[in-house]
């Protein structure tokens, strides 16, 4: 430990403060008016921050009040960005509620000693006036706004003890007196207590009375109370703490007044941290005689253990962690010996206390923003897809259904001798059965006599009738099987892939859209044109007509006498009905149905397609304009509160960075050396002051894609962000990046030997190839957005422009002599960064930073454009290799399509840089 003469602190996983206050680092005086005004920039600091989160609160729930008026995003979707209960009673909780010191300690008299020095006044009485055995309630004290100072008794969660008219009754005491403190006292206050007729026989009730002190407290503000546990209640640790917090954010404070924590303060200890594991506490240890050299170090370190077993110590002093999730402390609890004299200490811990609640607070916005463009991107990846794949699934449907008609107009037309066979077949193999079949048939609806003759020809119809029906029904079950078996595979190759796309384009319908879709009457055309389902019944397939050809031949049947009609008479009349069979009629009856039902089911359904094609083609018009509101509307508005949020909780860390001398300046801000922020030596300091909403917008885009893209060698690294209010005619946005030697520009100035330039082409091909693996396009590739470090390895940066693919709206944006020709017509992709490449490869060829010639006889960007879009490129060099112009040349190919990958590119490159290493050894 240190000299027991020289007060001393020991910390747990507390980790540095962030942006501190200008404190004393030597003891101060506890009655020092620094003390008082310390406290006072506090909480005033405090207010700061929470008047700033309230007021990204009130956007953010704006934003997504209108973002769900627009329905860009679904119900579901809307669900998850939305603030937790939890995390809303929270915010509320910092808005509305007071601040409170919350004094707990092993006796009273730890309590009032600390509170009475913090307080520079004798407010509370001291033992022996009260012994530490003594049950004596809840104290609070507070500053109101409030005519009267004074005192009054109160029940947590119920009523004022004292009627109206004398509640904060004015006192003349200087100290509370003694009555007033403890229970079943016997002082003014304490005598109405006795007397309420709720209260008289109720002992618990008077034990939860808590003492509200008002009085004139330098300290103390409207924004900050002191709050005195009870000592020595009955009531248990999870009463007692419902009590003491009740509407106020609480800041433990643990006065350790004995040598070492007995097994009463472990056990409280222990279940106080069961209740709230969440809660960090300040143990301030302070010596028990009014000589503080006398002190031993041997309990403090006895002390400092037992705090570590029960875990709100730690023998690691780390750094805080940055998690301010509902399972994490804000941060771990610190220790603070000799805590009479060493205010300081307190005074950090407090501030540091403060400070992770409103880190924590803003930390609940900022996941949300987080989320809520998560969300932004992943829909505008869906709309994109939607449609650009709807269309070519219609046009896929029509493709195939056009393939399958005219393969089953074919078949029919050419089947119809493999047909006779069919029938010819099904009739053979059925001739004997089918007779059987008829001699055992029963014939409904008829009379006979008793030699089973019928008595008029209507019977005799009747029977032979009946005996045919029968007879066409059997046959046309056998020959629709086999007529079935032989388009199986026109079935399964045509109807399995149609079925499926149909089943997509259902799909992608609306929620809101009928249930009668055009793709579910399509299915059931499908089902019954090409199926050929020809096992229904006689009366409603497609063998109808048959039946009907049938029944003509039996017209001409005549019988001079009535038969019997018995067994015999039925397979006489089935035999010659399976003899008169004509099966070059039935096959051509057949054909000729099949090819007329499916030609109607082909008109029905190229009408119903293009019912379906123009109910998506307002859908998709739709989904454009959802599109387009998010890209340019839902996403930036986010994107700024997430930059807004992100820099308050980075300005409450690690305060404002340190503006260095300039180094640097560009079209919208200016770039300063910063020695040091956020635990980052030698960083960067790029000041913006977006003039207008578009900036804002476009500078809060920049700043969430680059601080989501994960950290890698080619890519600048985003350190942090400040914005500083502290300017009330502009707000300037402080973007703090790693700091690197020069820029491309400034090397190629200076020229460069071949194979570190072919180095710093592959390294740009690498972190483009990353950036594109990300979804994202950068769209500004240049000599001044590449940077070198001390060994000339390259990092891309200045990611204004970029943003994710399908986030792109066709903005007209980038460096002129570096923009492909596709930009004028708002319609590009992620191959407009390959085409800059090509512009930026020949100037790390031509190992300079001189215009091409045919750029620079262009007077204006005007003239450039146009000359671009007519094919004019730079010129070849005449150091130029084959292969280095080449790649170039492919890079800015008019066609997009034609462009190179960029992983052909950097194959390419690490080809001619390997020729070199070999040539030159």
């Amino acid at each position: 430990m240190t000299d027991k003469n020289r007060p001393i602190t020991i910390t747990s996983n507390g980790g540095k403060s962030s942006s501190t206050l200008p404190l004393s680092t030597s003891p101060l005086p506890i009655h020092s008016s620094v003390l008082t005004q310390q406290f006072s920039d506090i909480i005033r600091r405090y207010k700061y921050y929470c008047q700033h989160i309230q007021r990204l609160l009130k956007e953010t729930e704006k934003s997504y009040d209108e973002i769900n008026d627009t329905r860009v995003l679904a119900p579901e979707k809307m669900s998850k960005i939305h603030l937790s209960k939890s995390d809303r009673e929270y915010l509320d909780a910092l808005k509305t509620r007071p601040l409170a010191l919350i004094i707990c300690s092993q006796s009273y008299s730890g309590k009032s000693r600390f509170v009475n020095e913090l307080l520079n006044e004798q407010l509370l009485p001291e033992s022996p006036i009260i012994d530490n055995n003594a049950v004596v309630r809840m104290i609070r004290i507070k500053v109101e706004n409030h005519p009267i100072h004074g005192a009054s008794f109160s029940i947590s969660g119920s009523f004022e003890l004292i009627n109206a008219d004398i509640m904060y009754k004015a006192v003349s005491w200087a100290t509370v007196p003694r009555d007033d403190l403890i229970v079943n006292g016997t002082n003014e206050h304490n005598s109405l207590l006795n007397n309420d007729d709720n209260l008289t026989d109720d002992y618990e009730q008077q034990e939860t009375a808590s003492l509200e002190i008002r009085k004139p407290l330098e300290l103390l503000s409207d924004d900050l109370q002191i709050v005195i546990t009870p000592s020595n209640q009955n009531l248990n640790m999870k009463q007692i703490y419902v009590q003491i917090t009740e509407n106020i954010v609480p800041i433990f404070i643990y006065i350790i007044d004995q040598e070492i924590l007995s097994p009463n303060d472990i056990d409280e200890l222990r279940f106080f941290r069961s209740i709230v594991p969440n809660e960090p506490i300040l143990f301030i240890r302070i010596d028990q005689s009014d000589n503080s050299s006398n002190m031993s170090e041997a309990p403090c370190v006895q002390t400092f253990r037992q705090l570590c077993d029960l875990g709100f110590l730690s023998f690691l002093n780390t750094e805080s962690s940055d998690n301010t999730s509902d399972t994490t402390p804000l941060f771990q609890s610190d220790m603070i010996d000799n805590g009479l004299t060493n205010f300081t200490l307190f005074l950090n811990y407090v501030l540091k206390h403060i400070d992770r609640l409103t880190i924590r607070a803003v930390g609940i916005l900022q996941r949300s923003h987080e989320l809520c463009l998560d969300l932004f991107n992943d829909s505008a990846f869906d709309m994109a897809r939607d449609i650009l794949i709807t269309p070519k699934r219609l046009s896929y449907a029509r493709e195939k259904e056009k393939n399958l008609y005219e393969s089953l107009i074919a078949l029919t037309n050419s089947k119809q001798n493999e047909i006779q066979k069919l029938i010819l077949q099904a009739v053979d193999e059925m001739h004997e059965v089918l007779a059987d079949e008829a001699c055992s048939l029963e014939i409904p609806g008829i009379e006979l006599t008793d030699q089973l003759t019928v008595k008029n020809a209507r019977d005799l119809k009747k029977c032979t009738s009946a005996i045919q029906e029968q007879i066409l029904v059997r046959l046309n079950e056998t020959i629709a099987n086999k007529l079935l078996d032989s388009i199986n595979v026109l079935h399964d190759n045509y109807i399995g892939t149609l079925t499926r796309c149909l089943f997509s384009l259902e799909g992608s319908r609306d929620e809101d859209e009928s249930e009668l879709s055009a793709s579910k009457a399509l299915q059931e055309i499908l089902h019954s044109a090409y199926e050929v389902n020809l096992s229904l019944p006689t009366n409603s397939n497609l063998f109808q007509i048959l039946i009907d050809k049938m029944k003509e031949l039996f017209r001409t049947f005549s019988w001079n006498h009535f038969p019997r009609i018995d067994p015999e008479f039925k397979r006489s009349v089935a035999l010659d009905i399976l003899n008169s069979l004509s099966e070059a009629k039935l096959a051509k009856s057949v054909c000729t149905q099949l090819n007329d039902r499916i030609r109607m089911s082909h008109d029905n359904f190229e009408t119903l397609l293009k019912q379906l094609e123009h109910r998506h083609s307002d859908r998709l018009k739709s989904t454009e304009d959802k599109q387009q509101r998010v890209r340019k509307e839902c996403t930036p508005k986010i994107a700024r509160l997430l930059l807004e949020s992100t820099s308050l909780k980075d300005l409450i860390q690690y305060g404002l960075p340190k503006q260095g001398r300039e180094i640097g300046r560009g079209q919208y801000g200016v770039v300063y050396d910063c020695k040091s922020w956020a635990n980052h030596q030698s960083c960067v300091l790029k000041s913006v002051i977006p003039p207008d909403d578009r900036h804002w917008n476009d500078l809060a885009l920049e700043f969430h894609y680059l601080r989501r893209i994960p950290e890698h060698p080619r890519i600048v690294k985003l350190i942090g962000s400040v914005i500083d209010y502290t300017d009330s005619d502009q707000t300037p946005v402080l973007l703090v990046m790693e700091r690197l030697k020069r820029d491309l520009y400034a090397a190629l100035k200076n020229r460069l030997e071949f194979s570190i330039r072919m180095r710093i082409a592959l390294d740009v091909v690498e972190g483009l190839r990353y950036l594109h693996g990300l979804g994202l396009v950068h769209r500004d590739i240049k000599l001044k957005n590449v940077l070198l470090d001390e060994t000339n390895r390259a990092r891309i940066t200045d990611l204004g422009f970029c943003k994710p693919e399908v986030m792109m709206s066709g903005s007209l944006v980038g460096t002129p002599i570096h923009m492909a020709p596709e930009l004028f017509t708002s319609k590009y992709d992620h191959t407009v960064d390959i085409y800059a490449f090509g512009i930026l490869f020949w100037y790390i060829c031509s190992n300079g930073i001189k215009l091409p010639t045919n750029f620079d006889v262009c007077s204006s960007k005007d003239i450039l454009w146009s000359a671009v879009k007519k094919g004019v490129r730079p010129e070849r060099l005449m150091d130029f290799s084959d292969e280095c112009w080449a790649i170039m040349t492919k890079c800015w190919d008019t066609q997009p399509s034609q462009r190179p990958y960029l992983g052909e590119v950097q194959e390419k490159i690490e080809q001619i840089l390997n020729n070199t290493r070999t040539t030159s050894v």
